[in-house]
């Protein structure tokens, strides 16, 4: 397993190198930068040129502007010297300044980060738990009332949008206008007014309190897959000769089903648990932009609306990132619930 481990982060060197490569042109054939904001700034400044009721500065003048802004980001350098001095710049996470705040990308990133995580993880994790138990007992009961009625209420679950659950939620638990008793859970924002003045315990419940319905927003839809590859993956195998011959052994269904079929029936469902918790870790565009969560997503959107390249490079290169390290989780994953698998 170390073996195999080692091959996998070594491999992951050329994708990181294609990845940054793809990311570079991109970003060199998008309109705008930083040279083209800073000059709008010093015009702007200037008092937009003639008429404007500033100081009139000449093309030569700005000419040498661009020069020395090019010079400052290396703009003035081959398109390969660029590359090699971005890549070592993206290997210590410094992706430059914002054109929007002034500040390090990487601080603004960082900021957002924990917002993301806030809903991602409990996100993710009551994914997995929820659909293994709910597949489980769909496959106990196959062909029952429960069987039928879950699958019919997932599969409705799965057919409206993420903004629509989130839209609904919004106008049903955090407006007066259907419960008489007023709202339940804030408008939107990640914290209230006197968070900094709460007690830990405080600070934990405010949180809670702001993040259950986008946790809950998320994983409407979700988990229709998972439930029903866990309920197909299980009724394969224990329609298998091995768990036959347990039961012919005389073990009890209860030791047939949790002891020796689970352990492969969840096999399956460790495939995409990479890209299932990259997903959840970088932030939902949808969800974040209807209860104004300042995470991931809405600084992507952000970040384009803005042309703030830098911004937008960093979340990019750390969303390739986790995805990459996601698919080698995976592959742990399997050898966790399964120890008889062995990479080589």
């Amino acid at each position: 397993m170390r073996t195999y481990l080692l091959r996998r982060l070594i491999t992951m060197i050329p994708m990181f190198f294609l990845m940054t490569g793809v990311y570079f042109a991109i970003q060199n054939f998008l309109p705008g930068g930083p040279v083209e904001e800073a000059l709008a700034r010093i015009r702007g400044a200037d008092g937009g040129g003639r008429g404007g009721g500033g100081t009139t500065m000449s093309v030569d003048d700005i000419d040498q502007i661009r020069k020395e802004l090019e010079r400052q980001y290396d703009l003035d350098k081959p398109i390969p010297v660029r590359y090699w001095i971005w890549v070592n710049k993206i290997v210590r996470l410094d992706f430059g300044d914002s054109t929007a705040t002034r500040r390090p990308a990487i601080e603004t990133i960082a900021e957002r980060i924990p917002i993301s995580l806030g809903f991602g993880l409990p996100g993710f994790f009551l994914t997995y738990l929820v659909c293994i138990t709910l597949g489980v007992g769909k496959a106990l009961k196959d062909g029952s009332t429960f069987d039928v009625g879950s699958s019919f209420l997932l599969f409705v679950a799965y057919s409206i949008p993420p903004l629509v659950v989130s839209v609904i939620f919004l106008l049903i638990f955090c407006t007066d206008r259907f419960l008489p008793g007023g709202a339940l859970f804030p408008l939107g924002g990640a914290y209230s007014d006197n968070y900094p003045d709460l007690s830990a315990w405080g600070k934990f419940k405010d949180y809670v309190w702001h993040m259950f319905l986008p946790v809950c927003a998320s994983l409407i839809g979700a988990f229709t897959l998972l439930t029903i590859l866990m309920k197909n993956s299980l009724l394969d195998v224990l329609h298998s000769d091995y768990v036959r011959t347990a039961r012919a052994k005389g073990l009890s269904e209860r030791v047939v089903v949790f002891k020796h079929a689970l352990r492969n029936a969840i096999l399956p469902l460790m495939v995409g648990i990479g890209g299932i918790l990259s997903a959840f870790v970088a932030g939902s565009i949808i969800i974040e932009s209807v209860f104004g969560l300042p995470g991931m997503g809405l600084l992507l959107i952000e970040s384009l609306q803005s042309r703030d390249y830098s911004v937008l490079m960093g979340v990019a290169v750390i969303q390739s990132l986790v995805i990459m390290f996601g698919q080698v989780l995976s592959d742990v994953a399997y050898v966790l619930v399964d120890p008889r698998i062995d990479f080589k």
